[in-house]
């Protein structure tokens, strides 16, 4: 297989048809899979002391506890439909971009429109798979999590230096996992089957071809991690002014900081929106084109 081939022609396409980063940025917001991980627990803590801030300390305590309850509700119900709106626009988005790429490869015209409308037709199919695949892999993972936390608490945490190559494991199984659902999905999309028999082909494709989906999965996974570590480092820097403010110690230093920070993540935010959605959808399509290659070669 023609990885260079392949990585061109995907590139061609992402950069030829730029409406396509609208829908890698919808395809993001299901959070991108296992290409990032939040640190926000090794940030620094910065507390205030006690009683720097008496009014809003009486304001807080006169809010009666129902109020907090029901202000807490009604918090956790906003997020998960925020979480549920975000997942039915990746899902319309991932299927988008199969869609495209497809269309791109048999000669059709690619728009934003006539993409984002084979997503939206798609959409209950890669919902399901999606389901399955969700609700197994927390069937198989789930208890081998809460089996590591247990032994770990049972055994004063020296278990857990036992446990490491299990834990190892557990990485490269998700991984796979990830790509088989996202072969399940192309399948579906580019071959035109039903849920049922996307799953036999996506796991004939990858298991006869595991040595190339291995390298694509690889080359993708580490450039993706790259490109990620790369979009990271303004977010450090605008951090900066935040800090030095805090470590000067004035009123006016803090606030002149945080504003500095503040505005300059705002100006940054659409950055970044639109650089992920140009590797979201390179990516998709690099697997699309992937997909089709091995079913072609083994046609041949």
């Amino acid at each position: 297989m023609d990885f260079s081939a392949v990585f061109k022609r995907a590139w061609e396409i992402t950069w030829k048809h730029k409406g396509l980063w609208v829908l890698g940025i919808l395809a993001n917001c299901s959070g991108g899979g296992s290409q990032g991980s939040s640190n926000v627990s090794r940030m620094p803590q910065f507390q205030a002391g006690g009683g720097e801030f008496p009014q809003i300390e009486r304001w807080v305590q006169s809010i009666p506890e129902e109020t907090w309850i029901a202000i807490g509700i009604t918090a956790a119900l906003g997020i998960f439909l925020l979480a549920l709106v975000f997942w039915v626009l990746a899902a319309i988005g991932n299927g988008g971009l199969i869609s495209a790429f497809q269309m791109a490869e048999t000669g059709e015209t690619v728009t934003l429109g006539s993409a984002f409308q084979q997503g939206i037709g798609y959409f209950w199919k890669l919902l399901v798979v999606q389901l399955i695949l969700g609700l197994a892999s927390l069937l198989v993972f789930a208890p081998a999590i809460l089996g590591i936390v247990l032994f770990s608490v049972l055994t004063l945490g020296f278990g857990l230096i036992c446990l490491i190559p299990l834990l190892c494991l557990l990485v490269p199984l998700g991984i796979a996992l990830s790509i088989y659902t996202l072969l399940t999905q192309i399948a579906l999309i580019v071959e035109k089957l039903e849920i049922i028999a996307a799953f036999q082909r996506a796991w004939e494709v990858f298991r006869s071809n595991l040595g190339a989906v291995i390298v694509m999965g690889l080359v993708l996974g580490v450039g993706g991690f790259v490109v990620g570590m790369i979009l990271a480092i303004p977010f450090f820097l605008m951090v900066l002014p935040l800090f030095s403010g805090l470590i000067v110690g004035t009123e006016i230093s803090s606030v002149a900081g945080l504003s500095v920070t503040v505005i300059g993540i705002l100006l940054y935010i659409p950055v970044l929106l639109i650089a992920s959605g140009i590797m979201r959808t390179f990516i998709t399509g690099s697997w699309t084109l992937t997909y089709r290659d091995l079913i072609a070669s083994k046609a041949d």
